[in-house]
């Protein structure tokens, strides 16, 4: 399993006071963050919730208006970056558990509409404890994320570069600006020019599939 932590949402304050003390961290979802935050082991996490417009679609009882706002928010590169160390998180073996207390919006959806648009977005799905329903409450991950997960990984500076080219899927292109620049800067590659450069790492990015225990040639400043 690639992620090997697991991540859970409850509106029960209960179950956030009898979480086991095994280094689970808690994300507050709460508009009062003051309700858990004398625990060490809690974070802010007021950046995940639906932005006013979104509020408003719903409130205008526009679905697909407050589905395309929240998801565009949730992409956005600040909310990236939390979302990517939480996937960060999880990658290690990390545990994690949302509070998102009963009755936020006016339909007390948001719940639902964060950990539906969560796994449509990066592929987390988050185990709401409160529900019956098995594909509801139990925290899975769809794998065809992995190239999504891994350039949130890598991006936070948790794996090295080799390693991220290792556990990067040799079928899967890697195509993300930011990443491809961010790996030219680590590796320093063989080129003259920039797509040179490129193509030393797609190069690189087979070879090491090939045989894990390759060691690249670096340019020698």
């Amino acid at each position: 399993m690639f992620l090997r932590g697991s991540i859970y949402i409850t509106s029960n304050i209960q179950v956030i006071y009898d979480a086991p003390l095994d280094g689970t961290k808690i994300i507050n979802l709460d508009e009062d963050e003051r309700t858990l935050m004398d625990n060490e082991a809690v974070l802010g996490g007021m950046c995940l919730l639906p932005p006013v417009e979104a509020l408003i679609a719903e409130s205008d009882g526009n679905e697909p208006l407050y589905d395309c706002i929240y998801s565009d928010h949730l992409r956005a590169p600040f909310q990236m970056q939390f979302i990517g160390a939480i996937i960060s998180f999880l990658f290690k073996g990390g545990k994690l558990l949302l509070y998102l207390p009963s009755g936020y919006g006016s339909s007390n959806s948001t719940g639902y509409k964060l950990v539906d648009l969560i796994y449509r977005c990066y592929g987390v799905h988050i185990g709401m404890i409160e529900e019956q329903n098995p594909s509801l409450a139990n925290c899975y991950y769809d794998d065809s994320c992995i190239p999504i997960w891994l350039n949130l990984i890598y991006s936070a500076h948790v794996i090295s570069p080799m390693d991220y080219l290792y556990l990067y899927p040799i079928d899967a292109v890697i195509n993300n600006q930011p990443v491809i620049n961010q790996l030219i800067a680590e590796l320093r590659p063989y080129g003259t020019t920039y797509q040179e450069q490129i193509d030393y790492i797609m190069h690189l990015h087979k070879a090491v599939h090939r045989n894990p225990n390759v060691h690249q040639v670096l340019r020698r400043i």
